[in-house]
């Protein structure tokens, strides 16, 4: 049997392998859970789809969430664990995980998680802007400086990595430039959280500068 035939049938085999590995893989129907279902009710259908859907990454990144919002850290924990067994590339649910080790006093495998996430996507600002967070609570200002300019140079327009890189600012001495930094977020906010903090951070910094 020629050479190129039995190249062809080999490529051919390993084609089908992947279309069937792939094909395993049946994603659950989250979005016909309406919007305005109760927390509690949401998790319960989501934790019953598992039993039908077995290998949805994205479904036990959602169960994660709900744990994670509900502070419940160990189930959060296992079911963001679980997604990125199903699916090692998920980084959303690795950034996620990293927060949450964050919170519990484990900065080192946090920093490891949010180092891998940018490894395996080096444009993932959400990754660069928690990093730099993990090294600014950790007076390592100079890193921190560094990814939050990283995630700013990835996506401009996040707010909070302006507001965030003013605080890295402020840390090192540089008010003028954590007022600037401020300032773009107001420019670009003007209500909620990060809009708030920005405020009061430039409020105290003008006064700082005034004295």
């Amino acid at each position: 049997m020629p050479e190129r035939f039995l190249l062809k049938l080999g490529l051919a085999v390993l084609m089908m392998v992947a279309i069937g590995c792939a094909a395993q893989v049946r994603r659950a129907p989250i979005d016909r859970i309406p919007e305005d279902t109760d927390s509690d009710i949401r998790v319960e259908l989501l934790e019953e789809m598992t039993l039908k859907y077995p290998d949805d990454a994205n479904l036990y990144y959602e169960i994660a969430n709900h744990y994670y919002d509900e502070v419940m850290p160990v189930e959060a924990r296992t079911n963001y664990e679980r997604a990125l067994i199903l699916d090692p590339d998920f980084n959303k649910a690795r950034v996620n995980l990293a927060m949450l080790l964050v919170e519990s006093d484990e900065v080192d495998s946090a920093k490891v998680l949010l180092e891998e996430a940018i490894r395996r996507d080096p444009t993932d600002a959400k990754a660069c802007n928690n990093l730099g967070m993990v090294h600014y609570s950790e007076l390592e200002v100079d890193k921190a400086v560094w990814y939050f300019k990283r995630a700013l140079e990835i996506e401009p327009g996040d707010a909070e990595a302006h507001y965030n890189l003013g605080l890295a600012f402020a840390e090192s001495g540089l008010v003028l430039e954590a007022i600037r930094e401020w300032r773009v977020v107001l420019d670009m906010v003007e209500e909620g959280e990060t809009a708030d903090r920005a405020r009061m951070s430039l409020e105290r910094a003008e006064r700082q500068i005034q004295e």
